[in-house]
């Protein structure tokens, strides 16, 4: 399982058990998913994607689940800065669940 790049491809959905270790998408072609732009200090695009049992956030080469990422964040980040970026990912995970009809439990 390593990385999946499906940039300039013309894919424009995820099968619904994605797996892989990082994932890079261009998010506006892919309507599985919810994302948010400039997030973080380096204003990288953020999203959520099904993998088949839960919802994970990618991000750069980061790709788990939110408490995962609200960790990584924590150990990157402080302040305000980290409770942006947690809350970018935790919005995209709310648009996620509910545009794929899924309830996700923390």
């Amino acid at each position: 399982m390593g990385g999946l790049d499906l940039r300039g491809t013309s894919i424009t959905a995820l099968p619904e058990n994605v797996c892989c270790r990082s994932l890079y998408l261009d998010p506006e072609r892919i309507s599985n998913i919810a994302y948010r732009k400039g997030c973080g200090r380096s204003g990288r695009t953020i999203f959520a994607a099904w993998t088949g049992k839960e919802i994970h956030i990618a991000a750069g080469c980061f790709f788990d689940t939110l408490d995962a990422f609200e960790r990584a964040v924590d150990g990157e980040y402080t302040g305000k800065a980290a409770d942006a970026y947690k809350q970018a990912a935790r919005e995209c995970v709310a648009e996620l669940s509910e545009k794929l009809g899924k309830h996700h439990d923390r």
